[in-house]
């Protein structure tokens, strides 16, 4: 399947109760983890010692972090790292936002996300180490369509009037 749906992905409570989480892909030999998460409220972000985070606000106003201490400012559309081992607090002071989560093992899998939109006629091939989050607008993975916040796994070639985040799993 090339297309994962967020309408079939049942969401699931973090574990302190401030938000839901849909697994939408994860590694097989459990290297990384894609999820969209729905940070409802204020509160503390879950804990997992040897792994990195790249969290990219894809939905909402902006997302305050208070990581290790230091306060920061996540824009949407601005992917933004941290030690999955980090004591962080978050606070949506602007209402509910919804973030695309990586989770991975730094000693395995470099992460990066790209936001891009695609043209009538552009097409974008994506590799097996590769997925791309609909943002807005409406793509196709071959004769499949791809709606807002349906994740298309590579190997395939995205197509249609669209704003994708490029998600890339460096081995």
């Amino acid at each position: 399947m090339s297309v994962v749906r967020r309408s079939e992905v049942a969401p699931v409570p973090w574990a302190n109760g401030g938000g839901t989480t849909r697994e939408l892909l994860v590694a097989e030999d459990g290297a990384w983890r894609i999820s969209l998460a729905d940070i409802e409220r204020d509160g503390p972000f879950s804990s997992f010692p040897g792994r990195a985070r790249l969290l990219t606000v894809v939905d909402g106003v902006v997302l305050g972090l208070v990581v290790d201490g230091v306060e920061q400012v996540v824009e949407p559309r601005r992917p933004f790292a941290f030690p999955g081992a980090a004591e962080v607090v978050a606070s949506v002071p602007e209402g509910p936002v919804v973030a695309l989560n990586l989770i991975v093992d730094p000693a395995l899998i470099d992460p990066f996300v790209t936001v891009l939109e695609l043209g009538r006629g552009s097409t974008l091939p994506l590799a097996d180490d590769q997925a791309a989050l609909v943002l807005q607008g409406q793509a196709a993975a071959g004769d499949e369509g791809a709606a807002p916040y349906d994740l298309v796994a590579g190997p395939t070639e995205v197509s249609g009037r669209c704003t994708l985040a490029v998600i890339t799993l460096q081995r």
